[in-house]
């Protein structure tokens, strides 16, 4: 009798543990981290939600905060809507004016729900307050303007191929580069001259240089200048010519 006793309590401490260490192995994974953690439940509202379901991971500001606990479809006004609730734990609080969007790891990866923080003048939300989440953008809808763009793509590649193979063309686009190259060089020889320029300018060489440095022949300039303003006239008379000697 007391073997039997004692092999009963064998099992159950056995069975026990295993049901223990189970726990504890769910636990650390965080399917019941809501059992255990203070949180509180967020409804978010979508008009259409796809590749969220239960157990989808939640992110507020880029870091895991909680999971999806439910997924549904309602009708409040006669509309359907894709109601989550959401679990979130208390050190989480969302406003009024936070984003709720349906997001993915990688391109092709899980889907999830991303909350980000508003400016933070929106209202906490109460418990009977939902959240309404920006519209999803589908991958049928990224593929047709990816498509799109391909296409326009495609056409102007096309249309370069005409051009160029047009003769006539092709002759208008060589002259034209020629043309451009023969303005790039002008160009360049031009700066370089400039360039000359300002630093015989600077060095006081030239009759820039000069201009700019030799006072004395700065005060001669503002002179003539000043003689002109005050007798016009004198522009009108012609020097008389020298009579030349045998």
């Amino acid at each position: 009798m007391a073997q039997r006793w004692t092999l009963e309590i064998k099992v159950g401490a056995f069975v026990l543990t295993g049901i223990a260490l189970l726990l504890l192995f769910v636990f650390f994974i965080g399917d019941l981290s809501s059992v255990f953690q203070p949180g509180r439940y967020v409804r978010v509202w979508f008009d259409s939600a796809i590749g969220i379901a239960e157990g989808s991971p939640v992110q507020y500001a880029g870091v895991e905060k909680g999971k999806v606990q439910s997924v549904r479809l309602i009708y409040p006004e006669g509309a359907p809507k894709v109601e989550l609730m959401v679990w979130l734990p208390n050190d989480v609080q969302i406003r009024s004016d936070d984003v709720a969007s349906i997001s993915t790891f990688g391109l092709l990866g899980e889907k999830y729900l991303e909350i980000t923080p508003g400016t933070g003048a929106g209202e906490l939300l109460a418990p009977k307050d939902v959240l309404v989440g920006k519209p999803p953008v589908s991958t049928e809808l990224i593929m047709e303007r990816s498509n799109e763009v391909l296409d326009e793509f495609k056409r102007a590649l096309e249309g370069l191929n005409s051009l160029v193979g047009d003769p006539e063309a092709r002759v208008y686009l060589k002259e034209a580069l020629v043309e451009a190259r023969d303005a790039t060089r002008h160009w360049k020889v031009l700066g370089e001259r400039l360039n000359l320029a300002m630093s015989y300018a600077e060095s006081g060489q030239g009759n820039l240089g000069k201009l700019l440095y030799d006072d004395d022949l700065y005060q001669r300039m503002v002179y003539f200048v000043d003689d002109l303003r005050e007798h016009p006239w004198k522009l009108l008379v012609r020097p008389k010519k020298q009579k030349q000697t045998n």
